[in-house]
C-alpha cells in the first residue's frame, strides 16, 4: 500500500489488450498516493483460445471481485476503465452506489460497429469467420504503439459476448447515480463523441462531466493525449480527495 493512502483505484484495460495499456495512468495515480489495482481480465494475456471460451459476465464478475477487495480496505474507491474496461466500469458504477466515482475512457454506450448487431441474428458466424484483424488505427505516439501489446485479432465469438454486455448496459447506465467523468479522444477512430454524449444523457448522476482529449486515439492512457488525461483526472479528483502534488 502506498504510504498514507486511504484511497484506491481499480483500473480495467480494453478488449484483447493488456494491463500495460493502463500502466502509465497507474503510475501517475500511485504518484498521487493512490493504491492502484491494475487488473488483467479473464482470457487476456494468455491466448486467443482462452479468450474465445469466456463469457461477458466473467469480465464483470472478476472486476467486481477485485472491487470488493478494495472496498474492504479503503475509504475511497474509484474505478477507471478503457473501452471494454469502460463498459465494465459503467456496469460497476450502476451496481456499486457506495464507491466514490467512475472514470470511463473511450467507453462504448452501444455496439460501436453495426456489424456487431448482425452477430445476434447469426450466432454461428464465428464458425465461418472466427477472427477479425485489429489494425491499431489512430495512434499518434509511434513509440508507444511499438510497445503496445494485444492479440492482434478480435475473436468473433468473444465479440458476440461484448454485444451482450453492451445490450445490458443500455439499461444499467440509467442506474448510475455516482459521480462520473466521461473521457473520449477527438480523433478516436473506434468510439466517437456520440457514445460519450449518450452516456452523459442516460446516467442519473447529478455530478457528470465530458472531457475531450485533443491528441491521440483510442488507447488514451498510452497515446499522445495522456498528459491531458492525467491533468483532467487531477482536476476532477481535486474536489473529492486531497491530492499531494
Amino acid at each position: 500500500m502506498e504510504k498514507g493512502s486511504n484511497r484506491a483505484f481499480l483500473l480495467v484495460h480494453g478488449f484483447t489488450g493488456t494491463h500495460y495499456e493502463m500502466e502509465p495512468l497507474a503510475k501517475y495515480l500511485r504518484n498521487r498516493e493512490f493504491y492502484v489495482e491494475n487488473i488483467v481480465l479473464p482470457g487476456h494475456e494468455t491466448s486467443i483460445e482462452d479468450l474465445q471460451n469466456r463469457k461477458w459476465f466473467e469480465f464483470t464478475d472478476y472486476a467486481q471481485e477485485k472491487l470488493n477487495g478494495l472496498k474492504q480496505r479503503f475509504k475511497k474507491v474509484f474505478v477507471c476503465g478503457l473501452s471494454l474496461g469502460g463498459a465494465i466500469t459503467l456496469y460497476l458504477g450502476a451496481t456499486n452506489p457506495d464507491i466514490e466515482g467512475i472514470i470511463v475512457l473511450a467507453a462504448p454506450a452501444f455496439s460501436p460497429d453495426w456489424r456487431m448487431n448482425l452477430l445476434a441474428y447469426f450466432p454461428i458466424v464465428h464458425l465461418i469467420y472466427p477472427l477479425h484483424k485489429n489494425k491499431e488505427k489512430g495512434w499518434e505516439d509511434v513509440n508507444s504503439l511499438k510497445t503496445h501489446k494485444s492479440y492482434g485479432y478480435y475473436p468473433i465469438k468473444s465479440v458476440q459476448q461484448l454485444f451482450k454486455l453492451f445490450k445490458i448496459n443500455k439499461q444499467k447506465i440509467k442506474e448510475i447515480e455516482i459521480p462520473i467523468l466521461i473521457v473520449y479522444a477527438e480523433k478516436d477512430p473506434s468510439i466517437p463523441y456520440k457514445h460519450a454524449e449518450k452516456i452523459f444523457n442516460r446516467v442519473n448522476s447529478e455530478d457528470k462531466k465530458i472531457v475531450k482529449i485533443l491528441k491521440g486515439g483510442h488507447v488514451i492512457p498510452k497515446d499522445a493525449g495522456r498528459k491531458q488525461l492525467f491533468n483532467e483526472i487531477d482536476d476532477w479528483l481535486e474536489s473529492r480527495v486531497k491530492l499531494n502534488k
